[in-house]
């Protein structure tokens, strides 16, 4: 192992006389390299070589190479070419070579070759190693595609690309990337040939031109021998097809025509056939330019799809296009008004056939509910359709009591309505929404402000989840409507009776500090609490009280919070806890 690190400074002597001899680096930054690269030399030697000493290696190199440019340039010195940038390119190579025999299971060290000679332009280098790349990947789909993109756009050898192709179809004959892979090449073959030729694409098939035919009847093979034609195939197949016209057509038509006998069970390709119309394809049918007649063809095709294919996801397929060109801006008033009766077709046929899904019945409802004056019929008919279909569901219910809140029905009837939707929903939904809906209702109506105190005390009564969440908005309640003194016993109550979190503690002590006289004694029961519940796992509960304790109580308290901490807190988080508690003890420590 020295003899070839040996050897290898000795070659690179004369790289540190010119960076010395042209002033591109000064004395300390050639020793720094050379002691850098000893470091590097020495760990891809060692018995037992890692990938991450090779990268790490050749990362050095590059970056080393990238400054040697920026010291050119700014110097303005081209001299010594090959002596210097030459060299770390073969040290470069020599890395990669290794790299690749030694571990040429890992696919990553190919990949990253192939990137390196792309950014040097070492086009030519990077094709020789695909064949021996794909000895060792060819299991890889994404191993051929590289070798292919790499062949078609960086060396431009399109007779490799589709040998890759050819081959990787021969390895890989249910790859739908590489199918479209030789398709998208073969197209672009033929599209070369009408660009050189100075004859229209109907000329040049008329005249029956070899390679434009051959070109084409490859493309066509191609397809018809793919035996795992699916959905994701004809739709990135059509799209592809898209960029080629007209030199596809045929091949477009006979693909909707294949897709259209062979998938008729499957929503996407329904929903796919109807966006072709709306845009007016011409694979589908002639060039329409009127908006109106593509949304009616396209309005027919999704009515056939849900007569054929019934399913709630074929609804949401028709229903999501309609709302999509509904969201279109500047549409003229005709095409406007066809577009909503569009969407409200699709919406009331699906809701008739009970196949609303329940974010599409949602979405209704709110499109509904947009308008000032909505259709009271339609709506509660959404809403019961959607609690039948969706009785768990805490969203519908949610709706219906904002709609119930909107039409300012009594309160008995919101009041009924809640507890209807509470009885209703599972264990496992939870029912917070609801309060929260409530309790904003309440607080709406200025003549039942006498009633939110029993309600915050029929929300505490609930399950914890609902119960916390009310629990520091009634103290906020109570703070606005009452003095102090009946803010503290209902937060002592609360402590007694009911699970806590810190956010009431923490909220009672902001109250508490906000008072023109604060008392402390009740002040530091609020920290007292905090940390009798939370004191085991948060260290920042003690550092308040002991910030409250220096600031507003007694200091002489604070050697005993601290054993009280030390105890209390687990060993992580007192190592937390105490380098703060410095500061807090001697607020004038000078941190570093």
């Amino acid at each position: 192992m020295t003899e070839l690190i040996e050897i290898r400074r000795e070659q690179a002597i004369r790289e540190y006389e010119c960076m010395k001899h042209l002033k591109l680096f000064t004395d300390n930054e050639i020793r720094d390299i050379k002691s850098k690269r000893n470091h590097h030399d020495y760990k891809v030697e060692r018995r037992t070589k890692h990938l991450a000493d090779f990268i790490n290696y050749i990362t050095y190199e590059c970056n080393l190479f990238q400054l040697l440019l920026q010291r050119r340039k700014k110097l303005n010195v081209h001299a010594e070419w090959v002596s210097l940038e030459k060299s770390i390119h073969q040290r470069i190579r020599v890395l990669y070579r290794r790299a690749m025999t030694r571990f040429a299971s890992d696919y990553r060290i190919w990949t990253h070759f192939l990137q390196y000679c792309n950014m040097r332009r070492f086009f030519i280098e990077g094709s020789r190693i695909l064949d021996q790349m794909l000895g060792y990947h060819g299991d890889k789909t994404k191993a051929w595609l590289c070798a292919i993109q790499w062949e078609h756009q960086q060396a431009q050898n399109m007779t490799r690309a589709k040998h890759f192709t050819l081959r990787g179809l021969q390895r890989h004959p249910e790859s739908r990337e590489l199918c479209l892979c030789f398709i998208g090449i073969q197209l672009e073959e033929a599209e070369r040939i009408v660009r050189e030729s100075s004859k229209t694409v109907k000329q040049l098939l008329e005249a029956d031109h070899t390679e434009l035919c051959k070109a084409l009847k490859t493309v066509h093979v191609v397809y018809q021998s793919f035996e795992h034609k699916n959905m994701a195939f004809y739709a990135e197949l059509l799209l592809k097809l898209k960029n080629y016209r007209p030199l596809v057509g045929e091949l477009a038509k006979e693909a909707i025509a294949n897709m259209r006998e062979t998938l008729t069970d499957k929503e996407e390709m329904w929903d796919l056939l109807a966006n072709l119309l709306l845009e007016g394809d011409e694979f589908v049918q002639e060039r329409v330019t009127k908006f109106t007649d593509r949304l009616e063809k396209c309005t027919e095709t999704y009515r056939e799809a849900v007569e054929q294919l019934p399913t709630k996801k074929m609804h949401s397929l028709c229903i999501e296009t309609m709302l999509k060109i509904n969201a279109a801006d500047d549409v003229p008033e005709g095409d406007a008004k066809a577009m909503r009766k569009a969407l409200a077709t699709a919406y009331k046929r699906a809701l008739i056939a009970d196949m609303l899904e329940e974010d599409k019945l949602l979405q209704y409802l709110k499109l509904l509910l947009h308008n000032n004056n909505p259709k009271d019929e339609l709506v509660m008919n959404i809403i019961n359709k959607g609690l039948e279909q969706y009785p768990s569901s805490v969203e519908v219910w949610s709706v219906y009591l904002r709609y119930l809140i909107r039409k300012q029905v009594s309160v008995d009837e919101v009041e009924g309505t809640f507890r209807l939707a509470t009885d209703t929903l599972p264990d496992s939904v939870s029912r917070l929404p609801l309060w929260e809906i409530l309790s904003q209702h309440y607080n709406d109506r200025s003549e039942l402000s006498g009633k939110c105190e029993q309600f915050f005390h029929r929300a505490i009564d609930q399950e914890p989840k609902i119960s916390h969440h009310f629990q520091t908005l009634y103290l906020e309640y109570l703070a606005n409507n009452n003095g102090i003194k009946k803010v503290r016993r209902e937060y002592h109550r609360l402590v007694k009776n009911y699970t806590t979190t810190l956010e009431l503690h923490q909220k009672m002590a902001s109250m508490e500090a906000k008072q023109p006289t604060p008392a402390a004694d009740e002040w530091r029961k609020c920290h007292e609490y905090a940390t009798q519940f939370y004191g085991k796992t948060d260290p920042s509960v003690w550092l308040q009280y002991l910030q409250f304790e220096r600031d507003h109580g007694q200091a002489k308290h604070m050697q005993s919070l601290y054993e009280r901490a030390k105890a209390a807190l687990d060993e992580e988080s007192f190592a937390l806890f105490s380098p703060k508690y410095e500061i807090i003890r001697n607020p004038y420590i000078v941190r570093y």
